[in-house]
């Protein structure tokens, strides 16, 4: 894993919400330029801070190494002396709950700033927008995210590993979508393959069950997930299509929940042994579930085994 620091105040809000950051591939007068040069150089699963105006508002999972694109139309006028080719990098962008304002701490963080190629002024800690993607070491990529923990967001490095695991999903989905065209029921499969996708039958029988999130509280179904108890991966097809093994939950609930950083005693209490995961909850100002009743017998068993695996 690699650290990187991306200038783009210009582009922030088209990069952000587009997910990605690009360059051209040269200077306008056609000369290399180093922090250009260091998208060719990002690989799946670096982290990359966003900086602009002063701040840095973001943390992103790189998900995919780069790719020649030309420069992206929602770009407008912005860099019209830019070269219209350029390198692309698909970047998973997480919003901080508080922006980290790097000049605050520069005293901690100058001993760590490159000597070339810096993202910040070794001088004055204002940011060096001659400077677009800038490569840290170690050292200063843990620093930032222990002062983003400490100051601005203390779901950090949770929000990285939800990232990652978000990346991990898509290919795990399409491998799951290609077995299931060896069942050999079209009807069997078509409820297979949405109760993959939280949808259709499954859904249905999770409601009958669960009609709300136990943590939230949440009864508007459409904003609710339905999530496997027992992993998808590793049921049988009558399990899968089971009520008993699901819940739902806030989209927000279901990331910790997927993740066994959360789960429920057989009363319905939420257990939370997670360091990261507990400071996540108090974020979210969860002091425990909601909605408290026992669980079913049949329920119990499926969360018997993720209790488990209850991650510390």
């Amino acid at each position: 894993m690699a650290y990187w620091w991306v200038n783009h105040k210009q582009t922030y809000r088209q990069e952000t919400e587009g997910g990605y950051i690009w360059s051209p591939k040269a200077n306008a007068n056609g000369a290399r330029n180093v922090s250009y040069d260091n998208l060719a150089r990002c690989n799946r699963g670096d982290i990359v801070f966003s900086y602009a105006h002063g701040r840095i508002n973001q943390i992103g999972w790189v998900e995919t190494a780069a790719s020649t694109a030309l420069k992206p139309p929602e770009f407008g006028s912005t860099g019209n002396h830019w070269s219209p080719e350029g390198w692309l990098v698909r970047v998973n962008w997480q919003p901080l709950m508080n922006a980290l304002i790097p000049q605050s701490f520069f005293e901690l963080l100058q001993p760590l700033l490159p000597e070339r190629h810096s993202p910040i002024s070794t001088t004055s800690g204002r940011g060096n927008q001659g400077i677009y993607l800038a490569s840290l070491s170690e050292a200063l990529g843990l620093l930032l995210l222990r002062l983003i923990e400490e100051h601005a967001d203390p779901a950090a490095r949770v929000h990285l590993v939800v990232l990652a695991e978000e990346g991990d999903y898509t290919a795990s989905l399409l491998e799951d979508m290609q077995k299931l065209e060896q069942v050999p029921s079209s009807t069997e499969r078509d409820a297979l393959t949405r109760a993959r996708l939280g949808q259709g039958l499954f859904r249905q029988r999770v409601a009958e069950l669960e009609p709300a999130c136990r943590v939230t509280g949440l009864a508007r179904k459409e904003f609710l997930i339905a999530s496997h108890i027992k992993p998808w991966r590793t049921c049988d097809n009558r399990e899968r299509l089971s009520g008993a093994n699901g819940l739902l939950l806030s989209p927000h609930v279901d990331k910790l929940f997927d993740r066994h950083w959360i789960s429920f005693d057989s009363n319905g209490q939420l257990l939370c042994e997670h360091e990261a995961a507990q400071e996540a909850l108090r974020c979210w100002g969860i002091t425990g579930a909601n909605l408290i009743r026992p669980f079913s017998r049949e329920q119990n068993i499926f969360l018997d085994a993720h209790r488990e695996a209850l991650r510390s």
